[in-house]
């Protein structure tokens, strides 16, 4: 199974970047995961903001994920 090696997350308020307080090891675990409804604090604006896959930008060691709400 491929490792996760980054999960980033977009600030839905200020949209930057920052490190994910949600962690799953594995491209197979995330994969399956069903992540709503979590909510994390930007670093940057000091705001809550949605901790999800929308919102998530994912690496692993066999390639990526970007959520709908990254661009």
């Amino acid at each position: 199974m491929a490792k996760t090696t980054e999960i980033k997350v977009r600030c839905l308020n200020c949209e930057k970047w920052f490190d994910s307080a949600i962690w799953i090891s594995e491209r197979s675990g995330f994969d399956s995961a069903t992540l709503t409804g979590n909510l994390q604090q930007c670093p940057h604006c000091g705001k809550l903001t949605g901790c999800n896959k929308e919102n998530f930008k994912a690496r692993f060691e066999d390639g990526g994920f970007l959520g709908e709400e990254t661009v």
